[in-house]
């Protein structure tokens, strides 16, 4: 397919994109990783001279790249064209739109991971915004990133804020859950790309006095990776 539209219509034209961007999928699958990044970046290249800045064909390739470059731990690669998915969500949907606030998450996590901190703050800051507005300030959404901004400031030392935040995260949860009948749904982050955070409930809390707690109160852990913290 790839090579009659290469023949047919040019190596340039956006139908080869499509074709390269099929390819580079079905090369991902096979965990054919450099073949898949050769061809996302033809594909990329193609669009971003055929295509309008907001185009949604364009959006798709950079996301998938961009998924791949983390995927391969090429961090630095990835970082620009998470902010490029930013800039095409602002010109698609505006500022203030909930799909902005989940790809200024995407590029935060992508930040915490290089342990740049100062760089995810804000963007995590502002994400929160956007979805408290757009949304509520009760929406999943808002826990989500709400505990994403607890482990970065459970890493920066500041251990007070953490718990803070992350009890709120914890009541958004909890609220769903009541609503829902006692039963949570199976949910992955909105953004795909979030810290896993989870919550156990326990007779003992740590608190900041360091008195025992009721049972009905939760034990707060925080989860990245393999490692968990507790607050």
């Amino acid at each position: 397919s790839l090579e009659m539209r290469e023949r047919v219509l040019g190596p340039d034209h956006p139908d080869c994109a499509q074709s390269l961007n099929n390819l580079a999928a079905l090369c991902n699958e096979k965990k054919q990783y450099d073949k898949a990044e050769e061809l996302y970046e033809r594909a990329l290249d193609i669009r971003r001279r055929a295509l309008a800045p907001d185009h949604p064909s364009l959006a798709y390739t950079v996301k998938h790249l961009a998924i791949l470059y983390k995927k391969m731990g090429k961090l630095d690669k990835a970082v620009p064209l998470y902010e490029l998915a930013v800039e095409i969500r602002q010109k698609s949907f505006g500022p203030k739109h909930p799909s902005v606030a989940t790809a200024l998450v995407n590029l935060a996590v992508l930040y915490s991971q290089m342990k740049k901190h100062v760089e995810a703050l804000p963007l995590y800051e502002r994400a929160l915004k956007i979805y408290e507005d757009s949304l509520g300030r009760m929406h999943p959404r808002v826990g989500e990133t709400l505990k994403n901004l607890a482990v970065l400031s459970y890493e920066g030392g500041d251990f007070e804020k953490a718990a803070e935040l992350y009890k709120r995260a914890m009541e958004i949860k909890e609220a769903e859950t009541s609503l829902l009948g006692g039963k949570a749904p199976s949910r992955h982050s909105s953004s795909g790309d979030t810290f896993s955070l989870k919550t156990a409930h326990s007779p003992n809390v740590f608190l900041q006095q360091g008195q025992r707690a009721g049972k009905s109160n939760p034990t707060f852990y925080l989860q990245k990776g393999f490692q968990t913290y507790v607050l």
